[in-house]
């Protein structure tokens, strides 16, 4: 653990509450998951798998701290629930104000300043985290891109393959060839 994250005194404990973990991460998150649940990865190489995740998630380049009061970063986490309780669903900006109860504009600069990055984004980055999780569930990789709120195929494959590096039906093939 990096020093600069660590808070002094006798308990461990972190300075920052929340960071976010970039893309190769959370599918470095689906492999270790999939390799522990189907017990697919040898002693050796799960420790390493975790290590490694944990190393990405703590890192200087892929982290983020969130910026902003308290208060500013209470909006952000209630404007996150609201999105994250219906992935499918097509929310425009004035429901999730409304939602929230906040003026859209105000929700988007607050969401901009904490996070780092726009509201749009990081519901396609949410969206396509819970698709690492349900690859393995779904034949059907268009049905899993519609339920998630895509509206093609394509726009589902492009999304993921520009996050991920790689197209969904490729990923699902690297997890499950062990």
């Amino acid at each position: 653990m990096p020093p600069l994250e660590l808070r002094g005194g006798a308990a461990v404990a972190f300075r920052r509450q929340r960071l976010r973990i970039d893309a190769r991460a959370k599918a470095m998150v689906a492999l270790v998951r999939h390799s522990l649940k189907t017990q697919g990865a040898e002693t050796l190489e799960a420790e390493i798998l975790v290590l490694t995740l944990v190393r990405r998630a703590l890192g200087e380049r892929t982290s983020h701290a969130p910026r902003g009061s308290f208060g500013r970063q209470k909006l952000v986490d209630r404007a996150k629930l609201v999105l994250s309780s219906e992935l499918g669903r097509r929310w425009t900006l004035g429901e999730i104000a409304a939602e929230i109860g906040v003026p859209p504009v105000y929700l988007t600069q607050v969401f901009q300043q904490v996070e780092g990055l726009p509201l749009y984004r990081y519901q396609l980055r949410l969206r396509l985290a819970r698709a690492l999780r349900l690859l393995g569930r779904y034949e059907d990789l268009s049905r899993l891109g519609l339920d998630l709120g895509f509206s093609s195929h394509s726009h589902f494959t492009s999304a993921f393959r520009q996050l991920y590096g790689r197209a969904p039906a490729e990923f699902r093939r690297s997890i499950y060839r062990y």
